[in-house]
């Protein structure tokens, strides 16, 4: 014996909406996290950035240095050393009392010159751009610590309220607190 069902439209009105709301926001919360993800993405690229400017402009201080020996030594001169903190505000940038491209320097002049250069290259190439230059004890100036300091707004936005200039690693040896928001990279130069 056969027994039919009847289709009874008005009893299913709605399923197939119901259904459709579903799968929006299934795909509207899929959506949300690919932009998360997205944005995640492109803080990390920036962060990658700074650092890999931070670098570049090691280097250049490093050939800097290697370009300037003191004649009969392996070293470059004291005068590459810049100590200043972090400014708060406007940075004042260090002066050479001698234009060394449009005449002949002395060692000390050239390194003065280069320091001055190389520090406002800093400050004009990464945001809030600072460095800390100093030999490292013991080394008769054939080792230097540069340490590249730069502002990351991103700290706050990943709930990070320190800095990353380590105060055990780098506050000692720099000799001053940064502020909350600045991202610190050290190297060590042998040029």
């Amino acid at each position: 014996m056969r027994t039919t069902t009847s289709w009874r439209p008005g009893r299913t009105r709605g399923v197939t909406l119901i259904e459709v709301l579903v799968a929006l926001v299934i795909v509207a919360v899929g959506l949300l996290g690919l932009a998360g993800l997205q944005v995640r993405g492109l803080s990390i690229q920036k962060d990658a950035h700074g650092r890999a400017i931070a670098t570049q402009l090691a280097l250049d201080l490093a050939d800097r240095m290697r370009a300037n020996r003191v004649p009969g030594t392996l070293t470059p001169p004291i005068d590459y050393a810049f100590t200043t903190a972090y400014p708060t505000g406007t940075p004042t940038l260090p002066t050479a009392s001698t234009d060394c491209e449009a005449g002949v320097c002395n060692e000390a002049q050239q390194a003065q010159f280069d320091r001055a250069r190389w520090v406002a290259r800093v400050n004009q190439t990464l945001p809030g751009g600072w460095a800390h230059v100093e030999p490292i004890g013991g080394t008769g100036n054939r080792a230097w610590n540069v340490t590249l300091m730069w502002s990351e707004t991103g700290f706050r936005a990943r709930g990070l309220l320190a800095s990353s200039c380590d105060v055990v690693a780098l506050g000692s040896a720099l000799g001053y607190a940064t502020p909350a928001e600045v991202e610190c990279m050290r190297i060590v130069v042998r040029p």
